[in-house]
């Protein structure tokens, strides 16, 4: 068994989020690259592929719900998936979410897709493989938009599990739906302040909360979280970051299934932590937790009841709350969450596969 060391590039990640994800949504840099007027196009009313894999698919979850929010029927899958989808013919669009835009099956489904085809990336730049003549016309086979305005990539993170990479897309997603809201061509520059004053805001009530949370997870194995169709993307972050670190198994239930004999797991692992995820407290919720409560003692709820705010901004603030929860774990087992040990046999060979999916 490989033994975890901890060691510091996780403190130094997240001591500067804020300071990268205010980079991301830099006020000048966000207004002269004329962003907002680029995004429109992902609501083109088609039904839609979202593809991604790794900490991505947090993102493709959050954009999911924000499409279906503007009656786009749309499908979140893995990039293996689709070559063995069989419906491929019916979906009009694909979206794919990839920091590098590198990943095995990604480039190909983009090159591939017969319908419109869109990568949300950082840093890809596109290929001579990218391109194809009409007439006497090179055209790109692929839209690409950028999350990051270059600020980013001047300071990312250096690391093994990435955290502005997921909150990025996020990030712009919610302007989009603020461009919407407001019924604006673009964002102006006081738009892009008072985004960033409440990006600062959350980030500072997200660590708070996990701050106050009074239980060592050192001893912890195993990690039960109960979810819904409206945290889906929280709950993938922390489940993303607890598998890819090797900290900790996590099973996620939605609270609606847990109902039907999910419950055991909990039962045969009473001392197994319950992280309670929501927006709103429904009856159902109520009764839900009064009986978890009742029963077991590690029981936390992590909730966004203290936000005014519309879901999207609600699950943003989820989702922090997540990464911060994601810390405290690692430190608590003196693991590094954004660099943690791994086995460079399995990990590096597998990772750099790049024949046929």
């Amino acid at each position: 068994m490989m033994m975890h060391v901890y060691t510091e590039p996780a403190e130094i990640n997240f001591s500067k989020l804020e300071e990268r994800l205010l980079q991301v949504n830099d006020v000048i840099a966000r207004t002269n690259f004329q962003f907002s007027r680029r995004l429109p196009s992902l609501l083109r009313q088609m039904p839609t592929l979202i593809m991604a894999t790794g900490g991505s698919v947090s993102s493709a979850m959050y954009l999911k719900m924000f499409l279906e929010s503007k009656d786009i029927l749309c499908e979140v899958i893995e990039p293996r998936d689709y070559f063995y989808k069989q419906n491929i013919s019916s979906y009009q669009r694909l979206i794919v979410l990839s920091n590098s835009g590198k990943s095995n099956g990604m480039l190909d489904s983009l090159r591939t897709f017969p319908g419109k085809a869109t990568l949300i990336t950082s840093e890809y730049v596109m290929q001579d493989e990218d391109y194809t003549w009409e007439g006497d016309r090179k055209v790109p086979l692929f839209e690409t938009i950028y999350w990051s305005n270059g600020f980013y990539l001047d300071n990312k993170e250096k690391s093994f599990l990435s955290i502005v990479p997921t909150l990025g897309p996020n990030l712009m997603f919610l302007e989009l739906d603020q461009l919407l809201e407001e019924n604006k061509e673009e964002l102006m520059k006081e738009d892009y302040i008072k985004i960033n004053e409440k990006l600062k805001n959350l980030i500072s009530k997200s660590r708070e909360r996990v701050d106050r949370l009074n239980f060592d997870f050192k001893d912890t194995n195993l990690v039960q979280v109960a979810s819904g169709y409206d945290t889906k993307a929280s709950s993938c972050v922390l489940e993303s970051n607890m598998t890819e670190t090797g900290t900790m198994g996590v099973c996620v239930h939605d609270k609606g299934s847990y109902c039907h004999g999910r419950s055991n797991l909990l039962f045969q692992n009473p001392d197994s932590p319950m992280i309670y995820l929501t927006h709103q407290m429904k009856s159902f919720d109520y009764e839900l937790l009064h009986l978890l409560m009742k029963e077991y003692p590690n029981v936390f709820l992590f909730h966004t009841l203290d936000e005014e705010q519309n879901i999207f901004w609600k699950e943003f603030y989820l989702s922090l709350q997540m990464y911060y929860l994601s810390k405290k774990i690692a430190d608590d087992k003196k693991i590094d969450l954004t660099m943690p040990e791994y086995n460079p046999r399995v990990v590096k060979k597998l990772y750099k596969y790049k024949g046929e999916m």
